[in-house]
């Protein structure tokens, strides 16, 4: 990330700001932002609201398109309720039967994987055009809500047959087990004796790919015979993150690559541990995940990075660990020696990544590592 005087300027207006078929559009006011413990309130007008449902027109399997035609059109400030979709185009879809939970066997989940071999297993619901977005802009997007649907999956393809998971010869078997939530407690029961709470969170929240991604070092190709983008890996325009800090609440910042950014969204999950270690999440999808995107002119952002209530976080990806880290610490440095809160210098930064800072693998399974770096808003002191 690299921050010019424009840059600066802009980020400071924002910095610590408190968390506060087809396209149908109500009228309703954007969120209240509460005024924040360091900086101030950002300006955002306030929209409409729109709601874009996962339908076979708006749902895509696996694949980015810049040539696709916008679902929805927006405006900077307006918030739009977004359902998505299970995985493979609604295929592998949980479902209850005599009291139990049931869905596709693990020979159709196998089948399904090699159908679309290349692009990602991922249902994506976009994209959504905003209005004034132009490239070299960022556009930063608040996650407002998110609803899940009632059930979710975990499996691991069969590593005899898959290198993917962590461990994939050590587990040459598919492992499948299906979920039913309970959405007023916001838990699932992994087995018996064993209660997970829900922490949903897009594994999937993307714009528009970087016309400038380089060449896959490992893996299928990222880009098909027709030009789209794989959904398999992360990089700068966001992608197949999994960063689970994306939940209600968050805030997220990219570079915007593409006149009106496009945004996608899916890959829905419902928890997940960082590294994300046998290939999946409890996968999921969501009856709405609220969005607003706000388009900020003058502010240079190179890589995506993330605000929660109690963290800046700070994003890298590459196919070798190490490098994923020296992205994230070098992106975290970056940050800390151009903030105008208590200001340092990059020797300090340095010194205050490696004291205060948790850099920690985001996940391990997406053919390029992750790895997110959270700066404590806690150590900022100063009023």
């Amino acid at each position: 990330m690299k921050w010019g005087a424009a840059s600066t300027s802009a980020f400071a207006a924002i910095v610590g700001v408190s968390l506060f078929a087809g396209a149908q559009q109500t009228s309703k006011p954007h969120h209240k932002q509460p005024k924040g413990t360091m900086g101030r309130r950002s300006s955002v007008r306030a929209g409409k609201h729109y709601t874009l449902p996962a339908t076979k027109e708006n749902v895509q399997w696996g694949w980015f398109d810049v040539n696709e035609k916008p679902r929805l059109t927006v405006r900077s400030g307006d918030t739009v309720s977004v359902e998505t979709w299970y995985h493979a185009l609604d295929a592998i879809k949980p479902a209850p039967t005599d009291h139990t939970i049931a869905g596709p066997p693990m020979e159709e989940i196998t089948r399904l994987r090699k159908e679309n071999d290349g692009g990602g297993p991922h249902s994506i619901t976009g994209p959504i055009y905003v209005e004034g977005a132009e490239p070299g802009d960022t556009l930063e997007i608040r996650i407002l809500k998110i609803v899940p649907k009632d059930y979710g999956q975990n499996f691991n393809l069969p590593g005899k047959e898959f290198p993917t998971g962590l461990l994939p010869k050590e587990f040459p078997e598919g492992f499948l087990r299906y979920y039913k939530f309970d959405l007023e407690k916001m838990q699932t029961e992994f087995k018996p004796g064993i209660v997970v709470d829900l922490k949903p969170f897009p594994g999937v929240l993307a714009v528009a790919p970087d016309p400038d991604e380089p060449k896959e070092k490992a893996g299928p190709p990222i880009k098909d015979a027709k030009g789209r983008t794989s959904t398999l890996r992360p990089w700068k325009n966001g992608s197949n993150m999994d960063l689970n800090e994306l939940q209600a609440g968050s805030k997220i910042y990219f570079p915007v690559f593409v006149k009106g950014a496009l945004i996608w969204t899916g890959d829905s999950h419902c928890r997940q541990g960082n590294g994300e270690m046998n290939l999946e999440a409890i996968e999921c999808a969501y009856k709405e995940i609220e969005i607003q995107p706000i388009v900020h002119k003058g502010m240079k952002t190179d890589w995506p990075w993330a605000e929660t209530p109690t963290h800046w976080i700070f994003l890298g990806f590459d196919e070798d660990l190490t490098e994923a880290t020296k992205i994230a610490v070098r992106n975290t440095v970056d940050w800390l020696s151009t903030q105008k809160m208590v200001p340092m210098d990059r020797y300090e930064a340095y010194a205050l990544t490696s004291i205060a800072v948790d850099c920690d693998i985001t996940q391990m399974v997406d053919i390029r590592k992750g790895v997110h770096c959270m700066v404590p808003k806690s150590i900022f002191v100063k009023k």
